[in-house]
């Protein structure tokens, strides 16, 4: 039996006689399970937030995308697709070309990008799921079909395809003429009906215009050029070894690039608050756990004839003192538990339930996910924190009470 603590759990369970100690000691766990619920909600709310960015922009943004180290554009036959797709890891692939073009419907305009695409990039961007109106389709039964962003399709007015009339004109720069010498001969232009509008976000929904890319190479005088080939790789597939691999085997004609690697600010940001919240929790729980010190003084000073009786009965001041410290670890291995059950529900209740809403959002409820490393994360820090609490003034208490009782023997 481990004496220290069965004595250690004794006094924390037993009533006192002065009652502030009782008081003081349940601030102390009130605190610690208070700062690690906040902590496992912060965080797992912080979590829930990055996924949704991650969902938001990853339709456009694909796993992988390949493109040229230098210049805008490659030819499709330096790369040796077939080589590619015979990955075990990559399930699907697309050609694309963007570029910059003015878009007019009547006596509107909007500059937007034309993302010229195969078919199945579609279903690799998730299209049907974040179609507002009209169909996920590039093709209708005039020929080529568009697909707007929501915001693109309100400013302009743009019809849906009634399988008469082509109402969107695009004009786009050729590339390689110069306007001040060919004027209009420098754009290219082609209309064609919309097929149907999506909406992902604000950045998207007024700035990308889907078409095929056929359509797209024809109007900006391509040939077999493209701008990336993008890649969606296999569920829980590790990107960035697949990206140093397909880099490695490439060779520096290329830049492969991870969608977090496209957008690297947008997450670092979201990891430096997520870290910056979790720092100041952290010191909030610090300076809480200072309640333990003060728990554990007024106790050593109530127990000063339990200390005396044990040290005459042959107990060292170490052992008396593994007792405090035992008492110490206990009110913080309780607040901690206490908290963690009280994060995982709150965490579970709005999971399931909602509770905290998201006005004119893409979701209702406040998104949350929970995460099993940040979990331990968590524990760890807090037990950490109340180990430093009550180890460090342990200590000089031990001096001022245990040494001074034993020496009075």
């Amino acid at each position: 039996m481990n004496l220290p603590l069965h004595i250690a759990r004794r006094y924390l369970l037993a009533k006192r006689s002065t009652n502030a100690i009782n008081v003081i000691t349940w601030i102390s766990i009130t605190v610690i399970a208070v700062v690690t619920g906040a902590m496992v909600v912060v965080l797992s709310a912080m979590n829930g937030i990055a996924e949704l960015v991650d969902k938001i922009y990853s339709p456009f943004d694909q796993d992988i995308t390949i493109m040229a180290s230098e210049g805008k554009t490659f030819p499709k036959d330096s790369l040796d697709l077939g080589a590619i797709l015979a990955r075990p890891d990559v399930l699907r692939s697309s050609w694309t070309i963007e570029e910059n073009v003015l878009l007019r419907c009547g006596d509107q305009q909007a500059v937007a990008t034309l993302k010229g695409v195969e078919p199945q990039y579609l279903q690799m961007a998730d299209m049907e799921r974040y179609l507002y109106t009209g169909e996920s389709t590039l093709q209708g039964t005039q020929g080529p079909d568009a697909i707007l962003g929501l915001g693109l399709k309100a400013d302009l007015g743009v019809p849906l395809d009634d399988g008469v009339f082509q109402p969107l004109e695009i004009s786009a720069p050729i590339r390689g003429r110069k306007l001040s010498r060919y004027k209009q001969e420098a754009f290219e232009q082609t209309a064609v009906a919309l097929a149907g509008a999506f909406s992902m976000n604000m950045e998207f929904d007024s700035k990308y215009a889907v078409v095929p890319l056929d359509l797209a190479a024809s109007l900006l005088h391509y040939d077999s050029a493209v701008s990336a080939l993008e890649l969606q790789l296999a569920p829980k597939t590790d990107m960035d070894r697949v990206a140093k691999e397909l880099a490695s085997s490439l060779g520096p004609r290329f830049a492969v690039r991870t969608r977090y690697q496209k957008n690297a600010l947008m997450y670092q940001t979201n990891a430096t608050e997520k870290l910056v919240a979790f720092v100041v929790l952290a010191f909030i729980g610090l300076i809480g756990a200072f309640n333990v010190i003060a728990s554990l003084t007024m106790m050593m000073i109530e127990k000063k004839e339990d200390m005396r009786t044990l040290m005459s009965m042959g107990a060292t001041a170490p052992l008396v003192r593994r007792i405090f410290l035992h008492e110490g670890l206990l009110i913080v291995v309780s607040g901690a538990a206490i908290g963690m059950a009280l994060g995982l529900g709150i965490c579970w209740a709005q999971q399931q339930f909602g509770f905290v809403q998201m006005a004119e959002a893409m979701v209702d409820s406040f998104p949350v996910r929970i995460v099993w490393t940040d979990l331990v994360l968590i524990l760890g820090t807090v037990l950490g924190i109340g180990l430093l609490a009550t180890w460090v003034p342990l200590r000089a208490l031990s001096r001022r009470f245990l040494y001074a009782t034993a020496a009075r023997l």
